[in-house]
């Protein structure tokens, strides 16, 4: 059977979901507690709001038989409250204004009775019957909800109060779930953009975004992102592409102009041998050093080509047995220039490297022939190796006269050598390449003086 696709919903709809979810949430809140309500009507724990008036009227139809010295309260309803007022009006007062003869109202509701007014809550109804003395009798309900036991009613908060703060404390319950509920989709869907972000700006350009989110925009958003990985992608490919090109055209012209110039050179050294006059002499010997820069020029281009770092996979690299073969490399690179070779490592037993081993090799050995290069004779190379926190730090400190202020500041750029006369025919490759090796694996290099010479520093981040 082929599977259902799930249809993707726009932002408004989520949101139009959201309200109808929660209206629904807020009738259902409702209608659990109308429930209720009548559950506890029909058990008898409380009496219907229109109880009040219905006692009103019993105690209106029994009142006009009785006077005030005759007034019978036990037979008068328990949910009417009532005051006796006296038939004469008080001389200097208002018309309506009587002197209390009994009441069972509190102070509070005989204020309330006198003035026919009512709380803010709910509101105070009333009804004045004459005696047949003339007293009259004012009687007060209210329209509300009271306990069916009369020694609950001044003991327990008031019913109404009561349910209408449980349906509020319910409808806000309701609301804050479908809230909530709402906003984990919406940050679960935000979740996989952030994610979508995340991969493009770690570089890994293979990794495929993230699944549908089923919401119209955001799932936009996520195709142009990866339109814009696999453009990326692509371009990326074509200048790795381009590189490969060049580095290949560039090998195979210094492959091409090896030729010609050790022809040129073999004729000028035969050349050289004969007894020329002085004029030709000088002739050929400037044949010799021209062919000889040519040769430093043709090794540039090879150093070049050879500096393109190669995307082959990393492996697990054991650090001791690395460091090994580094000790080794180095007395062999100091032995033939008279330079003293140390090494210090200091690294934890098991600790090891993420990395292409020959391209990491061949940066060491750059940093060390260049060592090499300018340290006298007597003088002293030491290779140091340590870890800090999660990274392997190599330093090559030499006795020589330090990086120039030019190589300082470009050091690691490709054919910086520093003044003309320090660059010894090498056309500034290798920190160019340790550099670069350096960065491919997620490090760096830093070159700087000491007091006894120059400090090369290669970082590198430890294999987890």
């Amino acid at each position: 059977m082929e599977k259902r696709v799930k249809r993707a919903r726009t932002l408004n709809g989520l949101l139009f979901g959201y309200l109808v979810r929660t209206i629904l949430a807020c009738a259902a809140v409702a209608i659990l507690w109308f429930a209720l309500l009548m559950g506890m009507i029909q058990a008898g724990f409380v009496l219907p709001a229109y109880e009040g008036s219905d006692a009103t009227l019993q105690a209106m139809e029994q009142l006009p038989a009785m006077s005030a010295d005759h007034f019978d309260a036990a037979a008068l309803p328990d949910l009417c409250r009532w005051v006796l007022l006296d038939s004469r009006v008080t001389p200097g007062t208002a018309a309506d204004s009587r002197d209390v003869l009994a009441t069972n109202m509190t102070e509070e509701q005989l204020s309330l009775a006198l003035a026919l007014g009512s709380p803010l809550i709910y509101t105070h109804f009333y009804r004045d019957v004459p005696l047949i003395d003339g007293t009259l009798c004012r009687l007060q309900y209210d329209f509300s909800m009271p306990y069916a036991d009369p020694a609950l009613r001044g003991k327990l908060p008031d019913f109404q109060g009561c349910m209408t703060l449980l349906l509020l404390l319910w409808l806000a319950a309701a609301v804050l779930w479908i809230t909530r509920r709402t906003a984990r989709q919406l940050r679960e869907k935000t979740g996989q953009l952030t994610r979508a972000c995340r991969i493009l700006a770690e570089g890994d350009l293979s990794v495929p975004m993230p699944g549908p989110t089923h919401l119209r925009e955001l799932d936009e958003a996520l195709q142009t992102m990866d339109r814009l990985r696999k453009e990326l992608a692509a371009s990326l490919k074509a200048q790795w592409l381009l590189e490969e090109q060049r580095s290949q055209r560039l090998a195979a012209l210094a492959h091409d102009l090896k030729t010609p110039l050790t022809v040129v050179r073999g004729n000028a050294e035969l050349l050289v041998e004969d007894a020329l006059p002085a004029p030709q002499r000088q002739a050929v010997e400037a044949i010799l050093r021209s062919s000889d820069r040519a040769a430093q020029y043709v090794a540039a281009l090879r150093d070049v080509c050879a500096a393109q770092v190669s995307h082959a996979p990393a492996e697990v690299l054991p650090i001791t047995g690395w460091l090994a073969e580094l000790r080794t490399l180095g007395q062999e690179l100091c032995a033939p220039h008279h330079v003293s070779f140390a090494a210090e490592f200091s690294t934890p037993d098991g600790a090891t490297l993420q990395a292409r081993r020959q391209e990491l090799t061949r940066a060491v050995e750059n940093l060390l022939a260049n060592a090499v290069r300018f340290t006298p004779a007597e003088g002293q190379i030491t290779l140091g190796c340590r870890c800090e926190a999660d990274f392997l730090i190599l330093t090559v400190q030499d006795t020589g006269p330090g990086f120039p202020a030019e190589i300082l500041q470009h050091g690691a750029q490709m054919f910086s050598t520093g003044d003309t006369a320090r660059s010894d025919g090498h056309q500034g490759l290798g920190l160019y390449f340790a550099r670069t090796v350096a960065e491919a694996h997620g490090g760096s290099l830093q070159l700087c003086n000491t007091p006894s010479g120059a400090l090369a520093t290669l970082q590198l981040p430890l294999h987890a």
